[in-house]
């Protein structure tokens, strides 16, 4: 009546990983904090401020073996690499002496991905970052990035940052370095 299924084959088993940040785009944008006067007769504030830009690609790249049987071993790997976009906005504030002491970093993925797969017969180092699949997708997206990086630092600087200042009554005036 009911035949019995074969046991399911096990997952292939992760051998090696590799990862990488690399940076694509930066800006330091010198600023001017200011609040308004209250209406309790306290003083306008000003300060001087630096907010830090940086774009990054992160490559992971992953080779995944299934489990070895009986028989002559022949090493079949399944070399996985994934490409990923982020935005970095730090804050920075210039003290009454000059230093700089930095807030809490923010930090966002973007939208551009790139992800690929390529079954090999080869030994496991040879997925890695130098894989010419995985470092043709890291260029084409950190290509992408260097050409709108003022674009996204905008963006970012008008709809998140800026609004965020004015919620707590603070101004944002772009200032000489």
């Amino acid at each position: 009546m009911f035949q019995a299924l074969p046991p399911p084959a096990p997952p292939p088993e992760t051998v090696r990983t590799e990862s990488a940040y690399l940076q694509a785009g930066r800006r330091d944008m010198p600023l001017t904090l200011s609040r308004a006067p209250t209406a309790r007769g306290r003083e306008p504030v000003s300060e001087r401020a630096l907010l830090r830009y940086r774009l990054y690609v992160r490559t992971d790249v992953e080779a995944k073996q299934p489990p070895l049987g009986d028989g002559p071993v022949v090493v079949k790997i399944t070399c996985d690499w994934t490409v990923s976009t982020f935005l970095q906005r730090e804050p920075c504030f210039e003290s009454i002496t000059g230093r700089l002491a930095c807030g809490e970093s923010y930090t966002v993925r973007m939208e551009e991905r790139q992800t690929g797969s390529e079954a090999m017969v080869a030994e496991p180092s040879a997925c890695g970052l130098a894989h010419p699949a995985a470092a043709a997708a890291e260029a084409r997206l950190r290509a992408v990035l260097a050409e709108k990086a003022d674009a996204l630092f905008d963006d970012d600087l008008a709809r998140r940052y800026t609004p965020e200042l004015a919620r707590a009554g603070i101004t944002l005036k772009p200032r000489e370095k």
